[in-house]
């Protein structure tokens, strides 16, 4: 079933028009319409080609609702099918899906698809049984922890800029450590090692449109005194003709390791005093320096002043050359959303089919190029000083941005010209090729002094056990039975004890989230939380997005998450194997769904699909999962790796796109330690 765009008959043109801007010519958009002639019922009017041309042809009144616009009447109204319809179930149906008033996706007839997770049941893919995994490539050389991290001494950033200043001027950025917060500041510290090795940090600032002589500079560290040194950065205003907001961000980093961010504000303006002062507008986020497994290459990407523009920097405890200028790239025509938004709608729409492979090659060449330039001469680097070391290279990426696939990006001669760094058996993909994570800025500090998500994500946890929610579908909820998703959750609750089942139904699932659910009278006590069921987003409802549960309409989304005591206290790994759950469309696209949500919920990881995936195959990928990573102890990322490998080590025609649907947050070395009871 292909996803809809729906419209409201009762919207402005000009905000249709902004729509079908951000929509591809082969979308499938409908128009939903109350029918004056009945209370509550709804009319749908699929929108053609020449219906497009009616909506953005010139001389209309852009105030004119779009229902006026076309014409619509209640003759030509097309035909829909309920999501219970049998038609519907059997795949015999061709046309719009409705479930009440809301649109579904759009069905086309093929009663031989398989299930899928969601209630996009992507009729157009043709399902086979997971093939038997092929000789995997060798492993990754485990990950050799350096000696454990010294004691640290607190300290805040310094970052002092004008307050405002006039075009074309040039001003300096002075940048340092103090001992308390800067006004304007909200208190955070950054931890940093008290090691007499430790002689400096690194210091990087990002000024959109303003010119910057040198973006990288070292920081000389006195543990005893972190006020002693200061450096300074020469920046020239931008020519503006009226008032201005600009933005100064500065990261700090050790031994290749981010350890902080911070920025100010400043203002550009014609009347700009000569001696304005300091800026106390601005804010930092810190980050704890508690990492044993340096990162051979961390990427942090930063929106610009648009939400198609990313600011690029770059950190590596290798001796590298870093780019000592701005880096700054922009999605030409689209914003970050739509962008994201339209690649996985096409992922989705190809699963299972022959074109799977071409239409990969082509969104990952599209990712690769809205990299930043440096990107791929930097990872060519630390690659060939991690292969001599025998195993491959760890990339996390700390992203503002968390909408964009990156680890869709093509990785052929195009972008990685030493070929005998990359795995020819595996895709050309970055997720396939290296051990990569991603995470989010942390959060904002509390008056307890908690950020959630954390300052940089954990690289080891203890697993006691795992909670296992299994949504059971039946016929009177019109959705189609997982049975695949039961298996799975007898396997998982069977080989790792202890474990607790739980019924995706909402009294349960409320009980586990509230951190009150007990299992033979005892409190759950688990680290891992695992969900095989059903998931939706749909753009046009917010309320109706999030993991479906069994028995109720509600879904378990982002407020709900947020809320949750068992995510605090745990700080658990989540496992959502549902579809369309690590990010949405819309607004709530922004901030990247109920992966946000989870990690601002203390989530330690987080692991879920972008777009629909097989249900038997998500079973396979789940089960492997925790057998390589529980069991055999090794690296999440890694593991993540090789899985998405599977799509051509696994399946020779290379059309089950299910292996490269799965996004992880979370460190690159990430180990899980089972505790065993008795």
């Amino acid at each position: 079933m292909d996803p809809v765009v729906v419209l409201d008959a009762t919207m402005t043109l000009a905000a249709a028009r902004a729509a079908l801007d951000l929509v591809g010519p082969t979308e499938m958009v409908v128009v939903r319409r109350r029918d004056p002639r009945a209370t509550g019922a709804i009319l749908w009017y699929p929108l053609e080609e020449w219906d497009r041309e009616r909506v953005m042809a010139p001389g209309l009144d852009p105030e004119m609702p779009l229902g006026e616009s076309l014409d619509l009447h209640e003759h030509g109204a097309s035909e829909v099918r309920q999501l219970t319809d049998p038609e519907v179930a059997g795949g015999q149906w061709s046309g719009l899906v409705v479930d009440g008033g809301r649109a579904v996706g759009w069905m086309v007839s093929n009663p031989q698809a398989g299930p899928t997770r969601g209630v996009d049941f992507d009729v157009e893919s043709h399902v086979s049984r997971m093939a038997p995994p092929a000789a995997p490539p060798p492993a990754a050389a485990p990950l050799t922890p350096a000696p454990l991290a010294a004691p640290t001494v607190e300290a805040y950033p310094r970052v002092d800029v004008p307050e405002a200043v006039a075009p074309k001027t040039a001003f300096p950025v002075v940048v340092g450590l103090a001992k308390e917060a800067q006004l304007g500041v909200q208190g955070a510290i950054m931890n940093l090692p008290r090691d007499p090795a430790t002689s400096h940090l690194t210091v990087q600032i990002k000024a959109e449109s303003f010119t910057v002589d040198q973006v990288r500079q070292d920081l000389p560290f006195d543990p005893d005194d972190v006020t002693a040194n200061l450096v300074t950065f020469h920046l020239t205003a931008p020519d503006v003709s009226r008032p201005w907001q600009g933005r100064i961000e500065v990261e700090y980093s050790f031994n290749g390791l981010l350890v902080g961010t911070a920025w100010r504000e400043l203002l550009v303006t014609p009347d700009a005093p000569a001696e304005a002062p300091t800026s106390t507008s601005g804010g930092e986020v810190a980050v704890n320096l508690d990492q044993s497994v340096p990162i051979d290459l961390t990427v942090s990407i930063s929106r610009g002043e648009d939400d198609s523009t990313f600011l690029w920097s770059f950190v590596s405890h290798h001796p590298v050359e870093l780019p000592n200028e701005q880096v700054i790239t922009r999605i030409e025509g689209k914003t970050a959303e739509s962008f994201a938004l339209h690649t996985i709608r096409e992922m989705a729409q190809v699963d299972g089919s022959e074109t799977a492979e071409l239409k990969l090659d082509g969104i990952a060449t599209q990712i690769a190029d809205n990299m930043g330039p440096p990107f791929w001469p930097l990872l060519a680097e630390v690659w060939r000083i991690a292969k001599d070391a025998g195993r491959l290279p760890t990339v996390l990426l700390v992203s503002q941005e968390s909408l964009v696939p990156w680890e869709l990006a093509a990785t052929d001669d195009e972008y990685i010209v030493d070929r005998s760094l990359v795995d020819p058996t595996a895709p050309q993909l970055l997720g396939a090729q290296v051990i990569v994570g991603r995470w989010r800025p942390a959060g904002p500090e509390t008056p307890s002094k908690v950020r959630r998500p954390s300052a940089t994500p954990v690289e080891s946890m203890t697993v006691k056990g795992l909670a296992v929610v299994v949504g059971e579908f039946g016929p009177s909820s019109g959705m189609k039975s997982l049975k695949e998703a039961k298996e799975e959750g007898v396997a998982l609750t069977d080989t790792y004890k202890p474990s607790v089942w739980v019924k995706a139904i909402d009294s349960e699932v409320a009980m586990l989230l509230k951190g009150t659910l007990t299992d033979r009278g005892e409190p759950v006590d688990a680290q891992v939380l695992h969900v095989a069921s059903h998931g939706e987003v749909d753009p046009d409802s917010p309320v109706n997005s999030g993991v479906v549960l069994s028995n109720s309409s509600i879904r378990i989304d982002e407020s709900i998450v947020i809320g949750s005591n068992f995510t605090k206290a745990a700080k658990p790994l989540v496992f959502l194997n549902c579809c369309q759950l690590a990010t949405q469309s819309g607004g709530a696209l922004i901030e990247g769904g109920l992966a946000a949500a989870f990690l601002r919920a203390g989530a330690s990881a987080f692991i879920a699909p972008l777009w629909n995936v097989n249900d038997t195959i998500a079973k396979d990928t789940a089960l492997a999962f925790y057998d390589e990573t529980m069991v055999k102890g090794r690296p999440v990322g890694d593991v993540m790796r090789e899985l998405r490998a599977r799509f051509t080590t696994a399946f020779p025609k290379h059309d089950q796109t299910t292996p490269l649907a799965y996004a992880y947050y979370g460190h690159p070395g990430l180990i899980l330690s089972r505790q065993e009871t008795t």
